[in-house]
């Protein structure tokens, strides 16, 4: 059907014919929307180290516990390796150190995380006892925008219910949380991690606490799954970062650009 500046017109007639009129190409928008079958996705960011103490442990002879959902065992979605080794590394920060790592993620665009899964092994290894406890503790997890003004997005400290240390040796636990909470990330706004034991000690001993990188939930030395220590975000990339190539402006229905 004919147009004029992008209004629809009955047809026209010019020298006994019919006349059409192109549309005016800044007439035409368009407005992006999701794809099913690229909604969201998890996205796992492994808590990585260097520089840190490296101090051996033996899973078969450490003290393991796990946090519970509701007395139930956890599940998440989250990378693994199988091997039947007995041996694992605590990276610490020294003797009687207080473990407090700030791990940072630089997004790539826009989006909204719906929720944030939390794998984290740690431990608290006595190599010295003479007289008192050891326990790992609680963890505490703070996760910050850094920008002009930093905002605040998640924090929380979970406790571990772990059984005291009452000599040398070790006791592994694993943090596994679940956080269901609506966060705004924008791109080119780092995000800061900060993860920090919170441990609880007595007496005269010596310790190492820190983080595992890879844990099994199995001691005995056969074949089993190790899981990495991460943080995995279930992200959903904000449509505004499309409306540039549409040609698009508008204003979101909520500041979070659904």
């Amino acid at each position: 059907m004919p147009h004029v500046n992008g209004e629809i017109e009955p047809s026209k007639w010019v020298n006994n014919k019919t006349t059409t009129f192109e549309i005016e190409p800044s007439k035409v928008k368009s407005v992006s929307v999701y794809n099913v079958g690229d909604y969201g996705v998890d996205n796992f960011l492994p808590f990585t180290d260097v520089g840190l103490t490296e101090t051996a442990i033996t899973f078969s002879s450490a003290t393991l516990t796990r946090d519970t959902e509701d007395s139930n065992q956890p599940m998440d979605d989250f990378p693994a390796v199988y091997s039947n080794t007995d041996s694992g590394i605590l990276l610490n920060s020294g003797n009687d150190a207080a473990f407090s790592r700030t791990y940072s993620y630089n997004p790539d665009m826009t989006a909204v995380c719906y929720a944030i899964h939390l794998h984290f092994p740690c431990a608290i290894n006595c190599s010295s006892f003479t007289n008192g406890t050891l326990n790992i503790g609680a963890l505490h997890l703070k996760i910050t925008e850094r920008s002009t003004n930093d905002r605040l997005l998640y924090e929380n400290t979970f406790q571990s219910n772990a059984a005291n240390l009452t000599g040398t040796g070790t006791s592994l636990h694993i943090f596994q949380q679940d956080v269901v909470e609506t966060i705004l990330v924008r791109k080119g706004n780092p995000i800061d991690i900060l993860v920090e034991l919170v441990t609880v000690t007595t007496g005269t001993n010596t310790r190492q606490e820190g983080i595992v990188n890879l844990a099994p939930n199995i001691k005995t030395a056969v074949l089993k799954r190790f899981t990495p220590a991460g943080i995995a975000l279930h992200l959903h990339a904000d449509l505004s970062h499309a409306d540039g190539v549409y040609k698009y402006t508008k204003n979101r229905v909520s500041n979070l650009g659904q």
